[in-house]
């Protein structure tokens, strides 16, 4: 009988590496509580840009704790056909979580900026998808999404997650950035968040929140391949601040938005080319996402490639014999996910944000 094998390549490593990034399922473990999640991340990067596929609360509307939280640490369940966005921070394999930041959605123009609740289309931007429309290998995911007809593709690198939208050519595209909901979301966790139009093709912005990581601040810079037309914003704040800004339509584009629970759609002018994002964060500050944004932007199909690259030299070092097909495949997806977390947390200057808030 063939007995398993496992040994560090010392030569070769190219062609099995080639055969090792087929073999891996990014979908396993994303069904009950295996808490991983699909999407694109490369070795121990900082971004994990993947959708979520429901907005589960922490709590109960009475207080308690809601157990059905639980299944989505990792922001996906398998057998789910709705994505409420694309965030750009996960966990994966964890047993409690946090962050989902940052989630972007293409919609038709014009939606609702609140998410619904996933069986009524009135209720919120919700998407819908067919399962046979969604695949996934290391450092790459795509979806068609039904509502809007787009087609959503994600990349990364350490620093940068990568977005392609191809929306019907007819349509005006339009773009959510949900700066409110997260992973084991409740209320009071985002404690500020802020959006800035730096200029048509580029946006900043920060969540300062509490949650199981307390007093956390992350940035982000994300830049626009088509040049916005319009904006708006709603916040659902309790108390909304009625002071300068009540002057102008703080609603419509108006360059600066503030406050506790904050979302933003961007529109853009129809056209047969797909829109491209590249939108990088930072623990530390608006210059490190820019500057995060100045090294890592390229176009979408290099990213990709630079993504699928490296995960084909990490998943390349071991090499195996294995009984059969699905000890393969069970194989070189845990060894994917050993190499998600632990993931960088510093800027690429080096800089990074310690747990004394310097």
């Amino acid at each position: 009988m063939k007995q398993l094998f496992v040994g560090l390549l010392a030569a070769g490593a190219l062609s099995a590496a080639a055969q090792s990034l087929q073999d891996v399922n990014v979908f396993l473990g994303t069904e009950r509580m295996g808490h991983t999640f699909p999407g694109a991340v490369v070795p121990f990067g900082m971004v994990q840009l993947s959708p979520d596929t429901r907005l589960v609360p922490y709590a109960l509307p009475n207080g308690s704790y809601n157990p059905e939280v639980y299944g989505y640490c990792a922001g996906y369940q398998y057998e789910d056909r709705t994505i409420y966005g694309f965030s750009h921070t996960h966990f994966s394999g964890t047993g409690h979580s946090d962050l989902g930041d940052f989630s972007l959605l293409p919609v038709k123009a014009g939606q609702s900026l609140r998410p619904g609740d996933g069986t009524d289309p009135a209720s919120g931007y919700f998407e819908t998808f067919d399962k046979e429309t969604e695949s996934a290998e290391p450092g790459y995911y795509r979806v068609q999404l039904e509502r809007s007809g787009v087609l959503a593709e994600l990349s990364a690198n350490t620093h940068t997650g990568f977005h392609r939208y191809t929306y019907p050519a007819e349509d005006s595209a339009a773009l959510l950035l949900d700066l409110v909901n997260g992973i084991y979301g409740y209320e009071g966790k985002v404690l500020w968040s802020s959006l800035r139009v730096e200029n048509d093709t580029l946006i900043t912005g920060y969540r300062h929140v509490s949650g199981w990581a307390r007093d956390r601040y992350i940035y982000f810079a994300a830049s626009f391949s088509r040049p916005v037309q319009s904006y708006r914003h709603q916040k659902d704040d309790q108390t909304p601040y009625r002071g300068f800004y009540r002057r102008f339509k703080e609603f419509e584009n108006f360059p600066e938005m503030a406050g506790r629970a904050v979302r933003a759609e961007f529109t853009f002018a129809p056209s047969e080319a797909p829109l491209e994002v590249v939108f990088a964060i930072s623990g530390v500050s608006t210059a490190g996402a820019l500057a995060s944004l100045r090294a890592e932007a390229k176009p979408f199909d290099v990213a990709k490639a630079e993504a699928q690259s490296r995960w084909l030299v990490e998943l390349g070092k071991i090499q195996g014999e294995f009984l059969t097909p699905e000890d393969r495949t069970t194989f070189y997806a845990a060894l994917y996910h050993s190499l998600i977390a632990p993931h960088v947390f510093q800027d690429v200057d080096g800089q990074y944000r310690g747990l004394d808030g310097n």
